[in-house]
């Protein structure tokens, strides 16, 4: 079963507040009825009978037109500040947010005609198209220039030729900060006389 987050004080908030009642529970059921990246595929029908009143699309749309951008014909409706309330800022690293990138992705969503995500207005506050972390390949100089910050004997070369070839990948999982990456390179490196370590050939078959 899935789990989302409320708003606790939308009771409070003018929009909910001046909607008749049957529409108010259509507002709630959309919310739990939409897909993880706030795209509901309208059925008005099955709509109306799970919230117990007829229901019409021509009022709904009324009702919601500014928290609502309607595209595919009219057959789904974007919650425009679904996204950023459930989950903020994006991050392609983490799984949960993988899948709704992937939907946003699919629908290209904030190019359709008549989304224009600096002025889509939520209750209170206007939201923009979410921020999206999404990892970025250093360069050989950038992980040679942070090797000699740290004054370690890890080759940048090797570092970079390694993760390279297969894909920046940690494990399973894409990797999430190449800096982070280096440090750890750094802590399995042998030290040498000077007390600075440097890895060999058979070092690098540990990773």
């Amino acid at each position: 079963m899935a789990k989302r987050f409320t708003d606790t004080d939308k009771w409070k908030k003018g929009f909910i507040r001046n909607l008749p009642s049957k529409y108010k529970l259509l507002w709630l059921y959309i919310l739990d009825d939409c897909n993880h990246a706030g795209i509901w595929e309208t059925d008005f029908e099955v709509a109306s009978i799970r919230i117990g009143s007829k229901i019409s699309e021509k009022e709904a749309v009324k009702h919601f037109a500014e928290q609502i951008k309607i595209f595919d014909n009219g057959n789904k409706w974007f919650i425009a500040k679904f996204v950023d309330f459930q989950y903020g800022t994006l991050n392609e690293n983490s799984r949960p947010h993988q899948a709704v990138i992937k939907v946003l992705d699919k629908y290209d969503v904030y190019n359709i005609k008549g989304i224009n995500p600096d002025d889509i207005a939520g209750l209170d506050i206007e939201i923009k198209k979410p921020t999206i972390k999404r990892f970025v390949e250093p360069t050989i100089d950038e992980v040679k220039t942070y090797c000699n910050q740290r004054d370690n004997r890890v080759d940048s070369m090797k570092f970079h030729n390694y993760y390279t070839s297969n894909g920046w990948m940690v494990g399973r999982n894409k990797m999430r900060d190449w800096k982070s990456a280096v440090r750890h390179w750094e802590s399995n490196t042998p030290k040498d006389k000077t007390g600075r370590k440097q890895l060999s050939n058979q070092d690098y078959n540990k990773f």
